[in-house]
């Protein structure tokens, strides 16, 4: 009877100990993405496009970015990662060959990361209260090993395949693919969910064969409303699921 009651005890303390965890992770993912999308936005409203290319770096550092990495600057294309406090964006910038004006500046999610703005990242990282700190560890110690193999899992599937295959792949595996933020020639990009793990993953292709060259997948703590819902839904925090965006 005392095992029982011991076994009984142990049970509802970890159910206490979830319930003021997962509010805790939750929030704190959702404060991220705010400002990530807040960033994102105050970038792209100061940086519209008809100005001369070369005054866009300046631009982006007296807004209070920090420019970490310069991964192309040619005539007609220029792209950037931008680092401000515990955030990253990259920056593409079109430009016109005669005018050297630019004629698109795109602001997007920094998926291939310099070492130098990795680097920027870890230095940048907010020191949490002590409460938060510890509720932030206890869910880092339980859950981090599972998105670990969640994106090795995405890693390690074989290059030298068609977009199709990476679509079916992923569901077979258990994955609900919540959002394709990009599908062009070169490039897939998108958002899935597995055992409640938001993730990104980009394949490159090669555009003369259609075939993928290279496969990078990260967590993803900048989520979209779609890989929101499609997480809380795996999480059993709503009703119904929600649909595969094709």
């Amino acid at each position: 009877m005392n095992a029982f009651l011991n076994k009984a005890k142990v049970v509802v303390c970890l159910a206490g100990a979830l319930a003021l965890t997962l509010p805790a992770v939750a929030s704190a993912r959702s404060a991220s993405s705010e400002r990530w999308h807040q960033g994102q936005a105050d970038l792209q409203k100061n940086l519209p496009p008809g100005q001369p290319a070369d005054v866009y770096r300046k631009k982006m550092e007296d807004l209070g970015y920090k420019v970490t990495a310069t991964n192309d600057k040619k005539a007609n294309y220029e792209e950037y990662e931008l680092v401000k406090g515990d955030q990253t964006w990259k920056v593409k910038i079109n430009v016109d060959d005669s005018t050297h004006k630019a004629t698109k500046v795109n602001v997007v999610s920094n998926m291939w990361k310099s070492d130098e703005t990795k680097r920027e990242l870890e230095r940048e990282k907010p020191i949490a209260s002590s409460s938060s700190a510890e509720h932030n560890n206890q869910y880092a110690t339980r859950n981090h090993p599972t998105s670990d193999q969640v994106i090795n899992e995405l890693k390690s599937l074989p290059v030298e395949r068609d977009k199709q295959f990476y679509k079916e792949a992923l569901r077979q595996r258990g994955y609900d693919i919540a959002r394709i933020d990009k599908d062009e020639k070169d490039e897939l990009e998108l958002e899935a969910v597995k055992n409640g793990h938001s993730v990104k993953m980009d394949v490159a292709f090669n555009t003369d064969t259609g075939k993928s060259t290279k496969i990078d997948a990260s967590s993803l703590w900048s989520e979209s409303e779609s890989t929101t819902r499609t997480r809380e839904a795996q999480q059993g925090d709503t009703a119904q699921a929600v649909p595969h965006r094709k």
